[in-house]
């Protein structure tokens, strides 16, 4: 069975959760400010009841009390546009901001990607400029000691020698030949190339030693090894044209 307490528990529940929603707060604000006349009148006097209900009535009508209302309706439902159309600025201007701070971030990846090809492209061609550089000076080179072989003769006494004839003239050519090696300063910039060369002017060394221990007299054993010295310039001698050929080109 239902109490009194428990009808006034109730009210009192109802009360306090219609005075918490947004309507009846902006009401009771709404009817303060439009009705501020007689709160300020029960404020500032002590009225009897009769005079109190007079102001009340004189100040208080069921228009004021429904434009307040009203006002506090409109109030409501308007601030709840407003919130939203905040709230939706608020988002897009976040999203905005986002969007830019990502595109900023990937025109600046993009900057850095363009810099870091430019600069292998630069180290690309400064290694190729000294790629090429390095191979016009060994050409140069080659061109030199090609221009003091072509002088001498002993390509065909090298031949002779294979068959056991000593030119009396080899040996002052194969000298002369090392001679002016001697004169050119500097080498091949290329490794290969002058590991061969290195290793035909060493052979071809050896072999004018050997020809001026022994003078032109020829024997069996002697023969043997003066053509094993000549086969070994002739090979180091095609062996290192051959790499200039085909690293040099010429």
């Amino acid at each position: 069975m239902t109490t009194f307490a428990d009808l006034f528990t109730s009210l009192k529940d109802e009360l306090a959760a219609r005075y918490r929603s947004p309507v009846w707060g902006a009401a009771l604000i709404a009817l303060a400010v439009y009705h501020w006349k007689v709160i300020v009148f029960f404020l500032t006097e002590n009225p009897s009841a009769k005079d109190a209900i007079a102001f009340i009535e004189a100040n208080v009508s069921g228009t004021s009390i429904t434009a307040a209302i009203a006002i506090a309706l409109c109030y409501v439902i308007t601030f709840s546009w407003v919130e939203l159309f905040i709230a939706r600025t608020a988002s897009f201007g976040k999203r905005a901001r986002n969007d830019f701070h990502t595109e900023e971030r990937e025109r600046e990846i993009g900057r850095r990607k363009l810099i870091a090809q430019k600069q292998a492209q630069l180290i690309e061609i400064e290694l190729k400029t000294k790629s090429d550089q390095s191979k016009l000076a060994d050409i140069d080179l080659a061109k030199s000691y090609q221009n003091m072989l072509s002088g001498e003769n002993f390509g065909r006494w090298l031949k002779d020698l294979q068959n056991g004839a000593i030119n009396s003239s080899l040996s002052g050519s194969i000298f002369s030949y090392l001679n002016k090696v001697d004169t050119i300063e500097g080498k091949f910039i290329n490794p290969e190339i002058e590991l061969a060369h290195a290793n035909f002017v060493s052979n071809l060394s050896s072999l004018g030693s050997a020809l001026s221990e022994g003078g032109l007299t020829m024997d069996e054993a002697r023969q043997a090894n003066l053509i094993k010295f000549s086969r070994n310039v002739i090979d180091s001698q095609k062996d290192y044209r051959q790499k200039v050929r085909d690293l040099l080109g010429v």
